[in-house]
């Protein structure tokens, strides 16, 4: 049989759902329609092209119309046996009996009993259960009234009296806040954390810790880590190159939204449509960037109509699962075999999503600059810097008329000389072991060895105080590659980061590391400002270029500092410039440093020519036209790079500069025809069709904008019967393993029914009721004692319930990957707790991106992150799509790809490899070592009971203290004999180890940790 077949009866068996039997009723929805949907419905369902015989079971009237053969009628109500389609499903000859021997499907005895008692019953056919709005249902009565905590436990507790079940006792507290941390923040307690719980004897005790993991900011990123699977988000684009993109900014959006309980409808339509609301504010635009998280393909021959067309459909394949629970997609090439949905009435759907003006390939467009929500916001000070540096910016970026040019000709005549004076550099060294040269003109000409990376050290001396910035010439040379300014052989150079120190020369004690606010150059490659030459970072190929392959051309930066610099008696200079980019050998060919004390307002980057100074003297009547149009050449070349220093100056001021664009939804002007496609072929156009919505479920408001708009607020109609059931479950789903409905992607015929659908949907209900609050929704399920209870098994449950579909007792399952990677760096003391921002590459095999997904000038190499970037969480880790994190793989996490609803779980040894031998769980280890040596107490037990209580929450048993003292003394005796070996193992790991501990005893205690992050019960929920 198939497989949703036996999944069928195997969930009526378990959950007690009645089958055919005399003293019940027969229900359509219950007992016959998952019968008919799984072995009869390809051949006699709503696929009127696929349909056989002209006969239709999946409606009332189909199923009891006179057969085209004309034998009768497939069913007779209250006649079985005059019943044809009894007949043949009961038939003996292979080639009468029905399904058909060559599909492999054949009914049960019981099964056709079923059929049989429901034909006999009157045959009557519902509505499927899902397309029905939700109804209120009465509190069910129980008789363990002392047990209910809430509407949600009456439910359950109402089926488990009918089952001759009882639920299990409460959980014991440690249990309670360790469950509650995990599901709510992703992270398990602090042992202050617990300690506040147990000590708490209000009677509402629970109910205030469970609201203050609500409130706590890492509520958000736990959600928000749910919401990226099914909003198929990833760092990358997809495809054969999978290069990167920069969405992380919508991220922050989404983690913004639900720590500020943005209610469910409002989540919904801004991400849907918030660019077509009514003044859309720019975080509401920026929240559409949900249906711009699908793969994009950069690939070179791809017919662009034909992936422009796979966008149009992920996305509203994405939306029927997401928020209706249903599998549009099966609609493409034919009308669904199973659901009520035509094709046409996909392509319908999928007009709405039809209308973003972008490419197949190459299809990043539209994009937006838009902030992240959880940006800090700027003082009034800047605000009112960042709008006179605007202003002057908009004046320099006008056509200057004779009157404003005259104005700098003026000031040309007025300045003095030169403002940049020509270091003479002493010393010069490569870390790389180029050979720098000093050249006649002060600069420095690099030869010889072409290193990967290099640092160039260069020291120069002046007697100068009140230094205000420093200038960097990249000049052109002959023996350089191409006569460009760089080493590479495409003549470029990226400068990672420029560093300077400036050294008293009467008191070498004194040191000043300069901080540089602001940096302009005449020249940058897009994506290299040189602004990231002073940022701080060097990951990601990070640094300033200047486009050497097509431009072989000097370039010049000037770098402006903080505050004014430079030692009475003299100033040592020790510059760093920093070539550290993973395309390797891409430093600077020559360079000439300068020096200034001019105020940053007159900054020149290259100074005024003598010959410019003197036509600037002259009255205006005495310059010849040759010389006034010299003249006004050089000044509209000054104010272009005056309106560049200042776009610089604003890109530092004004933090919003520093965020990428991020892709989001946009609509045509001009609106783009939508035709059903023919076997679903972008090439094999039909019908034109509008914009329109499933009326199966709920006609659109006539008010309604017939755009994406108005498809996203029929998806939030309080009369919706799918949305708020889907969400409800999906929640459930997060707190309990399993959905109320299993098949959270599927409500469909083929999903799985409801283990309890009065619950079900008296949450979607409450839900709506309660204005879409998510926070107030998660509280009820939390709060219940349903939730509460102990996640012990008995044997005899086991074998009842293997699932715990009827929820007689506690919820207990693996850990998602990412909360078991972020509970080693929190129990280790590891975790950063800063929320939002870029991606981060932490601990990662060396080698893998380039071993499985090398693409020739298009592939870069994975770059480790350093210092926090190591220890960010889980949901910042960077995600490729080709090549995922091979930790996060190894425990399930997805591709993202697709919308994922529903993650596998599965028990590898590979994964208890990971959690003894990735550096990242090592290190973790080696620094929860040295908390259970230094804060766990003087003497052992006290040790491994702290270590023990971070890991799982509680304290260990007599018997489990003893194993584990006896394993920590074994491996004391081991490393206080192998010395090295205790070394190597303290070794794992970029943070520095504590040298003030014994290494042998650091290494042993540091096994322990490893052993207690390894425990089943520290990677479980239970």
């Amino acid at each position: 049989m198939m497989k949703q077949l036996a999944t069928a009866i195997c969930v009526s068996l378990i959950l007690g759902l009645p089958l055919a039997s005399a003293q019940n009723k027969i229900s359509f929805n219950r007992d016959v329609r998952p019968i008919l949907a799984n072995n009869c419905f390809q051949c006699h369902g709503f696929d009127e092209n696929a349909r056989e015989a002209d006969l239709r079971l999946d409606t009332r009237d189909g199923a009891l119309a006179e057969l085209e053969s004309g034998e009768g009628f497939a069913i007779v109500p209250k006649k079985p046996d005059a019943s044809i389609l009894l007949t043949r499903i009961t038939a003996h000859d292979e080639d009468e009996r029905m399904p058909p021997a060559e599909t492999d499907k054949k009914l049960t005895p019981a099964q056709i009993e079923t059929i049989r008692k429901w034909i006999a019953q009157g045959a009557e056919y519902e509505r499927h259960w899902s397309f029905v709005a939700p109804r209120r249902q009465a509190v069910p009565k129980v008789k363990q009234i002392d047990w209910p905590r809430n509407l949600i436990d009456r439910f359950i507790l109402a089926r488990l009296e009918r089952e001759g079940l009882k639920p299990s006792p409460a959980a014991d507290r440690r249990t309670l806040i360790r469950r509650v941390a995990l599901d709510v923040t992703g992270i398990p307690p602090t042992r202050a954390e617990i300690q506040r719980f147990l000590t708490d004897k209000s009677p509402d005790a629970y109910e205030r810790m469970v609201d203050r993991y609500l409130a706590s900011p890492r509520y958000g990123e736990q959600m928000a880590r749910h919401w990226l699977d099914l909003a198929r988000y990833a760092d990358t684009s997809g495809y054969q190159y999978d290069r990167e993109r920069t969405m992380w900014v919508w991220r922050d959006w989404v983690i913004h939204a639900y720590n500020t309980n943005k209610p469910f409808d409002k989540f919904t339509v801004e991400q849907l449509a918030g660019d077509l609301l009514p003044n859309a504010k720019p975080q509401q635009i920026l929240a559409t960037a949900f249906n711009r998280n699908h793969p994009i393909t950069i690939e070179g021959g791809v017919i662009d109509e034909e992936y422009r067309t796979e966008y149009v459909i992920d996305r509203l394949t994405t939306v029927g699962t997401v928020w209706m629970g249903l599998t549009l997609g099966c609609a493409r090439c034919h009308d669904h075999k199973y659901d009520p949905v035509s094709q046409k009435d996909f392509y319908q759907l999928s007009a709405y999503f039809n209308q973003v003006p972008e490419r197949g390939l190459n299809g990043f467009a539209p994009q937006r600059r838009i902030v992240s929500p959880l940006a800090p916001p700027q003082s009034k000070e800047t605000l009112a810097k960042i709008k006179s540096l605007s202003d002057e910016l908009a004046t320099l970026k006008m056509v200057a008329d004779a009157r404003e040019i005259e104005k700098w000709v003026k000031k040309i005549a007025a300045a003095k000389p030169s403002v940049w004076e020509t270091l003479d550099p002493v010393r010069m060294k490569s870390s790389g072991g180029s050979k720098l040269t000093k050249q006649a003109d002060r600069s420095i000409l690099a030869g010889g060895a072409n290193p990967q990376k290099d640092i160039y050290e260069i020291v120069a001396k002046t007697q100068r105080t009140n230094l205000t910035a420093i200038r960097l010439e990249c000049l052109t040379d002959s023996s350089l590659p191409g006569g460009g300014p760089g080493r590479h052989s495409n003549s470029n150079f990226v400068l990672s980061e420029f560093e300077l120190t400036a050294v008293s020369i009467k008191d070498s004690g004194k040191k000043q590391r300069i901080k540089f606010v602001r940096a302009a150059a005449d020249y940058s490659q897009a994506k290299y400002e040189i602004r990231k030459a002073i940022d701080g970072s060097v990951s990601n190929n990070n640094g300033w270029a200047v486009d050497g392959p097509t431009r072989k051309k000097p370039a010049t930066a000037v770098f402006v500092a903080s505050k004014p610099f430079g030692f009475d008696g003299g100033t040592e200079l020790v510059f760093r410039l920093r070539h550290e980019a993973s395309f390797a050998t891409h430093g600077i060919g020559r360079a000439r440093l300068s020096i200034t004390s001019a105020k940053s307002a007159e900054l020149l980057l290259h100074g005024v020519p003598a010959e410019i100074r003197n036509i600037a003297k002259k009255q205006p009547e005495n310059r010849t036209t040759a010389e006034v149009k010299r003249l006004t050449s050089f000044v509209q070349s000054e104010r272009r790079q005056r309106a560049k220093s200042l776009e610089a100056r604003l890109a530092v001021l004004d933090y919003r500069n520093s965020f990428p664009v991020t892709m989001i939804m946009q609509d045509m002007k001009k609106t783009r025809k939508t035709y059903v496609l023919r076997r679903g072929q972008y090439d094999q156009r039909g019908e034109v069709v509008s914009a329109g919505v499933l009326e199966l479920l709920k006609q659109q408001s006539k008010s309604a904008p017939n755009n994406r708009l108005g498809l996203a607020q029929w998806i939030v109609d309080p009369g919706h019967p799918l949305t708020a059931r889907v969400a409800v479950n999906r929640y459930w789903q997060q707190l309990f393993g399993t959905g109320i409905v299993k098949t959270v992607e599927d409500f469909g015929t083929q999903g799985e029914l409801p283990s309890h659908p009065a619950l079900l949907d008296t949450l979607a209900i409450e839900f709506v009721r309660n204005d879409w609050d998510v926070k107030q929704m998660l509280r009820m399920m939390l709060t219940s004692a349903t939730y509460r209870q102990s996640s012990r098994i008995t044997a005899a449950l086991r074998e009842r319930d293997p699932e715990n579909r009827l929820l007689a007792r506690g919820p207990r399952f693996r850990l998602d990957a990412e909360q078991i990677r972020d509970q080693a760096l929190a129990t280790s003391g590891l975790l950063k707790e800063k929320i939002g921002g870029p991606s981060v590459y932490p601990y990662q095999p060396k080698g893998l991106w380039l071993e499985l997904n090398n693409r020739p000038g298009l592939s870069r190499a994975y770059i480790k992150g350093r210092g926090e970037a190591l220890y960010r969480r889980s949901i910042y880790t960077f995600w490729k799509r080709t090549v995922l994190s091979p930790m996060l793989k190894t425990f399930d996490a997805p591709g993202r790809e697709s919308c994922i609803v529903r993650r596998s779980r599965t028990n590898t040894p590979l994964q208890a490899l990971l959690l003894l031998q990735g550096p990242q769980f090592v290190e973790a280890a080696r620094k929860m070592a040295a908390r259970m040596i230094n804060e766990g107490g003087r003497d052992t037990k006290s040790r491994i009971t702290f270590g023990f209580e971070l890991a799982t929450s509680r304290i260990p048993n007599d018997q489990e203290l003893a194993v584990l003292t006896k394993f920590l003394k074994e491996r004391l005796e081991f490393y206080q004999r192998n010395r090295n070996a205790a070394l190597k193992l303290l070794s794992v790991g970029d943070t520095p180890r504590d040298s003030r501990l014994n290494p042998a005893e650091h290494a042993a205690w540091m096994e322990l940790a490893r052993l207690l992050l390894n425990l089943d019960e520290t990677i479980t929920k239970g």
